[in-house]
């Protein structure tokens, strides 16, 4: 058992960093709804917070002021009934990045302006959004929670199909997309399909499974050159999910059985809203963690671990005592920033400083109990290297 644990791709184990609240507490009410690191827009760090006054919730990091600089929006905008903005950054002759919440207009922010995708084809209210093959899809509208658009190339704002944009009803209620080389995949909760090709010309809708799917949206990320999302039994990576007819395929999370089959218990009981859950990403790590709102609940810290018997391999680990809201990370420079919100509005930067924000971490290492064939007969130790029995910080 591992708890506060990471595992080196390297081998051996280490307790995780801490983070602090490098950021400050962004203006407004609430918990943040979202937040991310967009290298080449401003100073590379946004948020997103419900207003205490007004309808302006988007924010800018000022490196000079170390304070919030607000980004102006429409007065049209609410917050009422959003869970989570989610924002990235794409670049296809500059960078801009695309912000989304399932309750407004998706909007494009290029660091000067903030506009709103609000062409008559387009949806109203995306919750997904992703790139692919130069074109902006977006997807799950609550009114059209099946379709998927996607807009005239290298053009965000255009939804006319005379300029080459399109809807696909893909059949089932979208939880995520994802694109990832040269197709773009379709999430649902019991399903997968994926698209192929380079324009409506030639789009092609392709299934992937339809014997599960993604139980949690923001679980789906890229890594160690393959797609893992978090479905039923375990989490999985897209390639694996592709050859589900191979009755030896594994979930690559049979060791923590437990531990993912107690958040999908929560799920359906209700006592989690799978949309609150966080995903982030260590590149420079081989990790992602997948984190929960309420720091009681057990998060999920997977990685790739080279060990001399199973070779290169994910090993997980589980997080307690973290609060997160939402999660990012991304490179600004040559630095990797890996940055979360909280319930108090408060912005924090993981891998900084050794406590959790000035609390004490609890690190929990616990080996399987030898026995040495019979657990009946007492034993002396009269010569032991290398043995830690317990660790604690």
């Amino acid at each position: 058992q591992l708890i506060n644990y990471e595992p080196s791709i390297n081998g051996g184990y280490r307790r995780i960093s801490g983070y602090s609240n490098y950021y400050g507490t962004v203006p407004g009410t609430g918990k943040v709804l979202g937040v991310c690191v967009a290298e080449g827009i401003d100073d590379n760090i946004f948020a997103a917070r419900a207003p205490a006054t007004g309808t302006d919730y988007l924010y800018k990091w000022n490196d000079s002021l170390l304070s919030w600089d607000v980004v102006s929006t429409p007065s049209s905008i609410t917050m009422s009934g959003v869970v989570k903005v989610r924002m990235f950054r794409y670049n296809w002759t500059s960078s801009k990045m695309a912000i989304f919440d399932g309750v407004n207009p998706a909007a494009i922010y290029d660091g000067v302006s903030y506009t709103q995708i609000t062409h008559p084809q387009a949806p109203s209210a995306p919750k997904y959004v992703d790139t692919f093959k130069n074109h902006l899809f977006l997807a799950a509208d609550p009114a059209e929670p099946s379709s998927l658009y996607f807009s005239a190339p290298y053009s965000e704002f255009d939804f006319s199909p005379a300029n080459g944009a399109g809807v696909i009803n893909v059949g089932f209620e979208i939880v995520q997309i994802k694109q990832f080389r040269d197709i773009l995949y379709i999430f649902g909760k019991n399903e997968i399909k994926r698209l192929a090709g380079n324009s409506l010309a030639d789009f092609i809708l392709e299934e992937v499974t339809h014997n599960l799917g993604c139980i949690v949206p923001d679980s789906v990320v890229e890594l160690a050159g393959d797609i893992i999302f978090l479905g039923p039994d375990g989490f999985r990576p897209v390639a694996g999910t592709s050859k589900i007819g191979d009755v030896q395929l594994e979930t690559i999370s049979k060791d923590i059985q437990y531990t993912v089959a107690s958040i999908f218990t929560d799920i359906v009981a209700g006592d989690i809203n799978p949309e609150s859950l966080s995903t982030v990403v260590l590149r420079k790590k081989s990790q992602f963690r997948l984190l929960s709102p309420d720091n009681l609940i057990y998060g999920v810290l997977g990685g790739l671990r080279n060990s001399p018997d199973r070779g290169m391999s994910m090993e997980f680990s589980q997080l307690y005592d973290i609060s997160v809201t939402c999660a990012d990370s991304g490179y600004v420079g040559i630095d990797e920033i890996i940055i979360h919100g909280d319930s108090e509005g408060k912005v924090m930067r993981q891998e900084s400083g050794t406590s959790f924000d000035g609390s004490p971490i609890l690190s929990v290492y616990q080996t399987p109990h030898y026995y040495f064939n019979d657990p009946t007969i007492r034993k002396n130790f009269y010569n032991i290297h290398n043995c830690i029995f317990s660790i604690t910080q």
